[in-house]
C-alpha cells in the first residue's frame, strides 16, 4: 500500500454523494490519500440527513441519482441558510453542456466529467475548499471588527460625555470655587483614565495574534511578577478602600513563561477583582506550587459569576450580568486575553465560585526546572 501524501494545509472535510458505491470508493480513496477527510452518502435524502450533524468544507455530487437528482439536492442546499455557502462540485459522467449550465444555475461552483483526472480533481477540491475557509475567516474578521466598533461606540460614550461636561463647566465659569474646580478636574482625569483603559484593551486584543506567535518562554519568578502587577493597581484599590493581600507558601516560585505577558494576565485579574468588589472589601492573592505547576490565585468578595454564564467567561467581547461596583468600564476582553496568553505559555486559567461568596480565578503555569534557573531576573 502506498503511504499517504503529506496532509494539505488546510485539509478539507468532503461529503461525497453518489448512488454508486464503487464511485465513492474510488473518489474517497483519492481524497484520503491526499490527506482529506471523507463522508459518504448514496442518495440525496441521506446527504440531507448527514448535513444535519456535519458541516463539510465541500460537497462532491453526482447528477443522476434515483429519488432526488443532484440538481434537486443542490437547489435544496442553496435554500437552506445552514448549507447554502458550502461549495458544491458536480462530478458526473454526463458531459452534455446543458448539464453544466443547469448545474451552475442550481448553485454549483464547478463541474467535472468522468472519467476524471486525479490531480485535476484534487486541485479543484483544494481550490474551492480553500476559498470557503478564506471566506469564513473574512466573515469572522468582519464580524469581530463590527463588534469592536460597537464596543468603542458604546463604552467610550460615557467617559467622553463626562469629559465634555466637566470641560464645559470649567470654560463657562471662570469664577468657580477652588474646590469645585478640583472636583471637575478630577472628573476629567478619571473619565480620561476610563477611556484610555477601553482603548488599551481593544489594542491589546488586536495585537494578540502577533504576541502569541512571538512568545519566548523562560524561567520567571511568579512572586515578583504578581507583586509588580498588584502594585500597579495600588491607586485603584485605595480609591475604593479595598485591601489587597498577597500570601505565598514559598519565597520564590519559578515558572516557565514570558514576564511581560504574565504581568498583563495578572493585571487583568487584579483589575477585575477590584472593579467587581464592593468598597471596603478585601482581595486575596495566593501563590503556591505543586509537583508540576506554579499557581497564582486571586479571590474577591464581589458577586459570583452566574452558573449559566461560566462557559462564556473567556470568550471575546463577553458581557456578563455582573457589573463593576464603582462605575468602572468593562470591554469584555480582559479574560479572553488572559486565557489566550496563559494557554500559549503552556498553562491554564480557571474560575470557581467561592463557598463564602465572590469569585476565585486561578492561573497555572509549568514549573521551571532547577537546571533552567538563571541568576539574572526575567
Amino acid at each position: 500500500m502506498l503511504d499517504p501524501l503529506p496532509k494539505p494545509n488546510p485539509s478539507a472535510l468532503v461529503l461525497v454523494v453518489d448512488d454508486e458505491v464503487r464511485n465513492i470508493q474510488v473518489v474517497g480513496s483519492l481524497l484520503l490519500r491526499h490527506g482529506h477527510e471523507v463522508i459518504a452518502s448514496t442518495s440525496g435524502a441521506d446527504a440531507l440527513d448527514k448535513l444535519e450533524n456535519v458541516h463539510p468544507d465541500l460537497i462532491l455530487l453526482d447528477v443522476m441519482m434515483p429519488g432526488m437528482t443532484g440538481f434537486e439536492l443542490c437547489r435544496k442546499l442553496r435554500e437552506n441558510p445552514v448549507t447554502r455557502d458550502i461549495p458544491v462540485l458536480f462530478l458526473s459522467a454526463a458531459a452534455d453542456k446543458n448539464f453544466v449550465v443547469e448545474a451552475l444555475a442550481a448553485g454549483a461552483v464547478d463541474y467535472i466529467t468522468k472519467p476524471f483526472h486525479g490531480p485535476e480533481l484534487i486541485s479543484r477540491v483544494e481550490l474551492h475548499a480553500g476559498r470557503r475557509k478564506t471566506l469564513l475567516q473574512l466573515a469572522t474578521a468582519i464580524s469581530e471588527k463590527n463588534q469592536l466598533l460597537e464596543v468603542v461606540a458604546h463604552d467610550l460614550k460615557n467617559p467622553l460625555s463626562g469629559i465634555q461636561f466637566a470641560a464645559s463647566i470649567l470654560s463657562e465659569n471662570s469664577d468657580l470655587p477652588e474646590k469645585s474646580r478640583v472636583e471637575l478636574i478630577r472628573s476629567i482625569q478619571e473619565s480620561a483614565d476610563r477611556a484610555f483603559e477601553i482603548v488599551s484593551g481593544l489594542l491589546d486584543t488586536r495585537g494578540l495574534e502577533d504576541v502569541k506567535t512571538n512568545i519566548t518562554r523562560k524561567p520567571i519568578c511568579l512572586n515578583e511578577h504578581a507583586e509588580k502587577a498588584v502594585r500597579n493597581f495600588d491607586h485603584h484599590s485605595k480609591r475604593k478602600d479595598i485591601t489587597v493581600d498577597i500570601e505565598s507558601d514559598a519565597e520564590s516560585v519559578h515558572v516557565m513563561g514570558e514576564g511581560r505577558l504574565l504581568v498583563c494576565c495578572i493585571e487583568n485579574l487584579v483589575s477585575n477583582a477590584i472593579k467587581f468588589s464592593p468598597p471596603g472589601s478585601k482581595v486575596s492573592v495566593g501563590i503556591t506550587r505543586d509537583s508540576e505547576m506554579g499557581v497564582f490565585r486571586i479571590e474577591d468578595e464581589g458577586p459570583a459569576i452566574l452558573e449559566e454564564e461560566v462557559d462564556l467567561l473567556f470568550g471575546k467581547f463577553t458581557r456578563l450580568s455582573a457589573r463593576p461596583t464603582g462605575g468602572e468600564t468593562s470591554t469584555g476582553l480582559g479574560l479572553h486575553i488572559v486565557h489566550e496568553l496563559v494557554t500559549v505559555m503552556g498553562g491554564a486559567v480557571s474560575y470557581e465560585k467561592r463557598e463564602t461568596g465572590g469569585a476565585r480565578f486561578q492561573i497555572e503555569l509549568p514549573l521551571a526546572e532547577e537546571s533552567d534557573l538563571v541568576a539574572t531576573p526575567a
